[in-house]
Formats: C-alpha cells, structure tokens, sequence
C-alpha cells in the first residue's frame, strides 16, 4: 500500500506542477493578494504571537507582503531552515529581508550570521506550503519529508495550508508518516479540514 500511495502521490506532485509552473505570474499574484486578505482577519493568524511562514518560489503562493503584514503587526516571524541532515528543517527567526541569501534549490535562506532559532512547540501557526491539497487537509509536498517531519514536533501550533485554486484536488492519498492541516486557505475560501468552508 506504501509503494501504491508513492507512486500515486509521484503522479498527481507532477500534473500539478505542470499546472501551476503554466499560470501566468498574474494569477499567482492575485490570488495570493486575496489569500493574504482571508488571513489577515482570521483569529487564529490575528491572535498567534509567533507566526512560520516559508519564502515563496516563483510559481508557489506568495507571501512575502504576509511576511511584511506579520512583522507590522509585532509578531515573531520564522521560516524553514534546512538542517544538515535532508529531509530535516528547523525555524529561523527573521527581522527583515535583508537577513536572506539564496540556499539549497534556490530557495531563500537566513544567512548563517544571523540564524536564531525557535523550538517548534513555541510556534502558534504555521502557514503551510504544498503541491496539492484535499478539503481533509491531506497534503502532497515536493516528496522530501521536510514539513512531515518538523509539523510532526509541533504540539500545539495550529497548521494552515495556503493553496492556488489548481492546488485544490478531490483526494491526496497519504501514507502513515504523512501529516495533515488543521485549515486550508485559498483565493475564496478558508476551509476547516474535514469540516468544509467555514
């Protein structure tokens, strides 16, 4: 069943990359803007002191004006720090944008000089980036494992996928070791996993 669910979620990562990585930078930047605006009001971002957030590529949700929107509003902003060992990551606490350099895959990174860390239980939410999503907050990744292993330390933070429209699937298939979200936020919606659209 393991080998079934991989190969499944190795088919569906790749057709919605294809999807996302066709849209035009217009789409993203507008349907970002309009997630953005849902979690600017949402209690759990409005209340949460200490906020994980990731550093977009290109064809992903944007968010660095969420990033901006966060540190406006006083809170302690983190992103992923891949750790030495793959398919681990710590966060890293950032001040401005300055701080960053290019790291791994090209992926913007706290430059080593200034890395200050948070322990994952301190975190009160963590905006989640994935390929794909379902309305149960299964999520398939890029395949490394990075956000199963560290959401997995996570005690207490709640968990929120951000997703593009052609993010939004009827099923991702999981394996054991594969964490789901709590809440999933597009363009139009912000969706309380298993529940439906609050």
């Amino acid at each position: 069943m393991a080998n079934d669910a991989g190969s499944k979620k190795k088919e569906l990562r790749q057709k919605i990359l294809n999807l996302r990585r066709s849209l035009p930078r217009e789409t993203i930047m507008a349907e970002s803007e309009a997630i953005a605006g849902q979690l600017y009001n949402w209690p759990e971002y409005v209340q949460a002191r200490t906020v994980m957030l990731f550093l977009s590529m290109p064809d992903e949700v944007q968010t660095r004006q969420l990033i901006e929107h966060a540190w406006q509003q006083g809170k302690t902003v983190c992103v992923p720090y891949p750790g030495e060992v793959y398919g681990y990551m710590q966060a890293a606490v950032i001040h401005n944008f300055a701080e960053l350099s290019a790291g791994k895959f090209g992926i913007l990174v706290p430059d080593e000089s200034t890395l200050s860390f948070v322990a994952p239980e301190q975190i009160d939410l963590v905006i989640v980036p994935g390929v794909a999503f379902d309305a149960l907050g299964r999520r398939c990744g890029m395949g490394a494992g990075y956000y199963d292993r560290f959401l997995y330390k996570t005690s207490h933070a709640v968990t929120a996928g951000v997703a593009l429209s052609c993010q939004m699937v009827p099923e991702v298939v999981c394996a054991t070791h594969d964490q789901t979200v709590d809440y999933i936020v597009t363009g139009d919606q912000l969706i309380k996993c298993g529940e439906g659209k609050m």
